[in-house]
């Protein structure tokens, strides 16, 4: 029989990050249960988040590669969010 190929870690990270986008729609549109409404919109922010780093990973790229690149664009959203929260209240005063 044939060997079974593994998929680079990219890839599979990738195709999870979509699955849980997925997830998260289904946990969002059900009417049921408000718990899991807010499962769903939590799993959906972490996904969307997720997925502006790993939509820049290459898809055959290594575990090693795909760390840095993802400690940099977390860095990046959590500097702009940061950014954001600190220039606010500053914005809000110059436009009283």
């Amino acid at each position: 029989m044939g060997r079974k190929t593994k998929k680079p870690f990219g890839a599979r990270m990738q195709t999870l990050v979509i699955a849980t986008m997925l997830l998260s729609f289904l946990f969002i549109i059900q009417e049921y249960s408000l718990i899991v409404y807010q499962i769903g919109l939590f799993l959906l922010i972490v996904a969307a988040l997720s997925q502006m780093a790993f939509g820049n990973i290459p898809s055959e790229a290594s575990f090693g590669e795909v760390k840095k690149t993802l400690a940099v664009a977390f860095g990046i959203v959590f500097c702009v969010f940061g950014l954001g929260i600190l220039l606010a209240p500053v914005l809000v005063k110059i436009g009283r």
